[in-house]
């Protein structure tokens, strides 16, 4: 027989490094797709085309994101964001 014994605070701690690492993927899958939409629109590109960019398989791509679509929605939140943040340095100068 086996005992083992868990500490709270480390699978507490696991699961942020694991939350962090996810962020970070997102990260990259939205800057990736970012520049491939910039080029070729949405129509034109693939969701194989962004996975290929980003290094990674286009199932793993799926566990962060559901569709293309929803990739291009980040994409466009995200800049979105930027612009705000843009406009507000330059309202407020």
């Amino acid at each position: 027989m086996v005992i083992i014994f868990f500490r709270p605070q480390n699978v507490i701690v696991r699961k942020m490094e694991d939350k962090l690492k996810a962020n970070e993927k997102k990260k990259i899958i939205t800057q990736v797709a970012q520049n491939i939409f910039s080029k070729y629109g949405l129509i034109k590109t693939t969701v194989e085309e962004i996975a290929k960019a980003a290094r990674m398989g286009k199932a793993s791509l799926y566990h962060y994101f559901q569709s293309k679509e929803e990739i291009f929605k980040e994409v466009v939140e995200q800049e979105n964001r930027f612009l705000k943040e843009k406009i507000r340095e330059a309202v407020n100068r």
